[in-house]
């Protein structure tokens, strides 16, 4: 059995059809997104102790209790649970240390990096050699059953697990079927040119699932429902994804425009003047298309798609609203070890 364990996972871009993920809406209609993993992570340290304490250090916060059941992070207790790891370990417990590239909340799936990392550190751990497709559905279960989060989609999960730029499409049983894009290489190179991330400096006032569960998909708004719009948003995603195999980038980010057109009427929780002004100053430096990423109402970061000489504009512009750029690249890998001892 191993004495210690690093891992990391990268987070992800949503390249379109993001909402689809979601039970409440997948069970009816299914559904089809694409996603990107990029080079910012979330990493895990996980190493014995010599005692039966279990020690977390997370964020700013530090805990040591001598029962799993008292541990305060949602994620990491489950997991323990849902693992038993008190059988395995024999009366030890574990230190265990989550650092992140960027805050929680943010909307590039940190929760569901950490849930897949953690899982796969911890069967490691204990002797098992677990498929990506077990472990992105095993993190499912604990975030959506265990730590209770129902509204919580599939999307962070495989991403985090598989990598690459992906394609997935979920049954209404909630199967999933895994397609990686083999694009390009000059897409590839426009699409890592071109999209450029800004970050706020803060990270949203509702987690994802709380701002999903005020969505619902039950209400409607001028005659359509909330499934009508999330269909639109799988018909969006599903022409970003043939835009970006057919080697039509700039396509792919005019639809990023249609896309958060659409996603402002899906929920009164998308947009306020505040994240409008942004955009339409965005517009005006010379963007083709963006939006705010993940659920929430403020969003954590924005992604634009904009080419050439429009892109000193954009920086220009995006630094008087307070946003800072985020470097990034692609990554090609999913959730990994890193080392061990």
């Amino acid at each position: 059995m191993y004495r210690m364990l690093l891992g990391k996972a990268p987070l992800r871009l949503s390249m379109g059809g993001g909402g689809t993920d979601i039970e409440s809406f997948y069970s009816l209609e299914g559904g089809y997104w694409t996603s990107a993993a990029i080079s910012l992570y979330v990493r895990l340290s996980v190493n014995r102790r010599w005692s039966g304490h279990w020690i977390v250090k997370y964020s700013d916060k530090v805990q040591m209790v001598p029962n799993i059941e008292e541990i305060e992070h949602k994620i990491i207790r489950e997991s323990l649970l849902f693992l038993k790891a008190k059988d395995w370990l024999k009366g030890k417990g574990l230190e265990m240390n989550i650092i992140s590239d960027v805050p929680g909340s943010s909307g590039l799936g940190v929760s569901g990096a950490i849930t897949v990392n953690l899982l796969q550190i911890l069967h490691a751990m204990k002797g098992d050699n677990l498929p990506r497709k077990e472990l992105a559905e095993e993190a499912y279960y604990v975030e959506h059953d265990l730590c209770g989060s129902q509204a919580t989609g599939k999307q962070d999960q495989y991403i985090a697990a598989f990598g690459g730029i992906t394609s997935f499409e979920v049954t209404r049983s909630g199967y999933v079927d895994v397609y990686p894009l083999e694009l390009e290489q000059r897409t590839l190179f426009e699409l890592n040119e071109n999209l450029v991330l800004f970050g706020t400096g803060v990270s949203r006032p509702k987690s994802a699932d709380e701002t999903l569960r005020s969505q619902g998909l039950a209400q409607k708004k001028e005659g359509f429902s909330k499934a009508d719009y999330l269909n639109k948003i799988k018909e969006i995603g599903l022409k970003q994804q043939k835009a970006i195999i057919n080697g039509e980038p700039r396509r792919f980010g005019e639809l990023f425009d249609e896309h958060w057109e659409t996603k402002k009427w899906y929920s009164d929780h998308i947009s306020n003047p505040a994240i409008d002004n942004v955009y339409e100053g965005a517009k005006e430096a010379g963007a083709v298309g963006g939006k705010v990423i993940g659920a929430g109402t403020v969003g954590a970061y924005w992604v634009f798609y904009v080419e050439g000489e429009n892109k000193a504009n954009l920086r220009t512009k995006m630094t008087r609203f307070g946003l800072e750029e985020v470097p990034w690249t692609f990554v090609e890998h999913g959730s990994m070890i890193a080392y061990c001892e």
